[in-house]
């Protein structure tokens, strides 16, 4: 039986509990609310300053690239391009000024097509900065005709969109009703020039359900939207879409979770025109968790601060005196219940010094037996540690030797099946030139010299060349049949190449070839494949630019190609 000074000790821990747990109940049930993903973003944007400065070392690699292609001038454009791309959500100065660079550009080249392309951009960076008739004019000096499928949804969504926004922003009647009209005209535009269940088509039917607030139509629409592969900005644009749908129909929690993952993704990738972390901000500010509403709206506006647009600012600005004013509120009141806590502690801190010097005496025997029981724990914990780091060490080593016999194996196999075909090559071109070589001397012996100009006329190097091509074909597809097949996967439908009857592989294949047996050197494949650096460059940036995958990791997704090899052991 325990004793009676051991029971004290038991009931003094028991009425400490019940009081700790009576005085701050409403911190607890608060606490309860704050879910698993919001605990993610605030963790994430701790990280926000080590984002920026990736975002920061990609577009400084970008400038350096414009400074090696500056002599060129589709060189120029495709680097003026990137970097507008990584500034268009990020600076919108930036943003502008390399606009402004693209479209000089366009028009040096005199191309069509990149003159509207640039067009197009111009116009979404004066939409962003809340210049909506500026974007609007230059909109409408784009000649449509030059556009190609995906430039030309680009530019019908820009046009609803602006039209939109001009609505919202100037709300007179006329003016908005005219505006409404001619966005929800371009939106049915392009409904009917995509396919049903297309993402353009799509997005164009949740834009519109959304303006005429047909919200169970616009929920289907984006959630279909977001199950088709598709960019960062965009899955962060369209989860904020989802997001104030689940509002509309009072699904709280899923539109919080969805505005959530947008605020992650643009928190990510540095995107800075704060959308979803305003509408986060308002949400929790509704929600009476002001603590987080104040969160968010700063971190709102220093990212609205560092893009730059004037009525992002403004918009923000007049929801952060709303959630200022709560939060001195909430201040007041968590004044004056420290007063309540510390009178309570003070009284709690004299019960606590009654009762431990009552059982100062039993911890000290408790203590005693603790110790040998800790003692006796800590030499388990790290016997089971070290056996642990034993096990991990064994099966990272098995996996780093699984992972190199793989690849051994596939070297070997493509070292043997090369040296083969090389041998034979260089054994039959030999036999050939000796051949060639003995006609030729007798011809000169003979002094029929004209025979000999006859043969060297013969001699016909593109189609050695196109033989020696199909020969590398057959053997690299002996070595990768599903080559071609797992190249096309990387790009939609419409993107993917078709070879004409007869032929293995193209120049672009090819060069990709190349790449999976580990030439990856520009120069290198240039005199392989008898092109120019600059047609080898170009060739790579136009394949990559068409595939849905990041032009950063096009490359690596060629090299974990499988080999017939792989293919085999992975079956068994």
């Amino acid at each position: 039986m325990p004793s009676c000074s051991k029971l004290k000790s038991i009931l003094f821990i028991l009425l400490i509990s019940a009081l700790v747990q009576f005085f701050l109940a409403d911190e607890l049930k608060a606490a309860e609310k704050s879910d698993s993903l919001q605990k993610v973003l605030n963790k994430e944007l701790d990280s926000k300053r080590q984002y920026e400065q990736e975002k920061l070392q990609e577009i400084k690699s970008l400038k350096k690239r414009l400074a090696a292609d500056f002599n060129s001038l589709n060189g120029r454009y495709a680097s003026y391009k990137l970097l507008f791309n990584a500034y268009k959500s990020f600076v919108h100065d930036s943003a502008y000024v390399y606009c402004k660079a693209l479209n000089n550009c366009a028009h040096q080249l005199n191309d069509p097509v990149k003159i509207n392309e640039a067009r197009i951009n111009m116009s979404f960076v004066l939409v962003s900065a809340g210049l909506f008739r500026e974007g609007l004019d230059t909109l409408n000096s784009v000649k449509a005709s030059y556009l190609n499928q995906t430039q030309r949804y680009e530019y019908l969504f820009l046009q609803a969109r602006s039209y939109f926004d001009m609505a919202d922003f100037y709300k007179i009647k006329d003016y908005y009703n005219n505006y409404y009209s001619k966005g929800i005209q371009y939106c049915d535009s392009i409904i009917t020039r995509w396919p049903v269940g297309s993402y353009e088509s799509l997005s164009a039917i949740g834009l519109k359900s959304i303006r005429k607030e047909n919200h169970l139509s616009a929920l289907s629409a984006y959630k279909q939207i977001l199950k088709i592969p598709q960019s960062y900005q965009d899955s962060a644009i369209n989860l904020s879409c989802l997001s104030y749908i689940y509002f509309r129909l009072k699904k709280n929690e899923e539109g919080a979770s969805a505005l959530i993952k947008a605020a992650l993704i643009d928190n990510a990738h540095s995107t800075k025109e704060s959308v979803a972390l305003t509408n986060l901000a308002n949400y929790y500010y509704e929600q009476g968790n002001t603590k987080a509403a104040f969160n968010y709206i700063n971190n709102a506006i220093a990212d609205a601060n560092y893009y730059g647009a004037r009525h992002r600012e403004a918009a923000i600005s007049n929801i952060m005196p709303l959630i200022e004013s709560e939060k001195i509120n909430g201040i007041e009141k968590q004044k004056k219940s420290l007063i309540i806590y510390a009178s309570t502690i003070t009284f709690l801190i004299i019960v606590v010094i009654v009762f431990a010097f009552i059982t100062l005496k039993q911890l000290k025997k408790l203590r005693i037996a603790d110790q040998e029981i800790i003692n006796k724990n800590n030499d388990l914990n790290e016997a089971n540690k070290a056996l642990l780091q034993v096990n991990t060490n064994l099966d990272s080593a098995n996996r780093s030797l699984s992972k190199m016999n793989l690849k051994l194996d596939e070297v070997n196999m493509i070292k043997d099946e090369y040296i083969g075909y090389f041998f034979n090559i260089h054994s039959d071109y030999i036999e050939r030139i000796d051949r060639l070589k003995r006609t030729i001397e007798k011809n000169i012996k003979d002094k029929s010299y004209s025979e000999v100009l006859h043969i060297l006329q013969k001699l016909n190097t593109n189609f050695e060349r196109e033989n020696l091509s199909h020969s590398f074909d057959k053997v690299f597809l002996s070595l990768f049949p599903n080559f071609v097949e797992d190249f096309n996967a990387l790009f939609d439908e419409g993107h993917r190449i078709k070879l004409n009857d007869g032929h293995l592989l193209n120049t672009e294949l090819r060069i990709f070839a190349l790449i999976r047996l580990g030439i990856d050197d520009n120069d290198s494949i240039a005199k392989i494949l008898n092109y120019s650096v600059n047609t080898i460059y170009t060739y790579k940036t136009k394949v990559k630019n068409r595939s849905f995958v990041p032009n950063d990791e096009f490359e690596s997704r060629i090299t974990h190609i499988k080999a017939v090899k792989e293919v085999v052991d992975i079956g068994h």
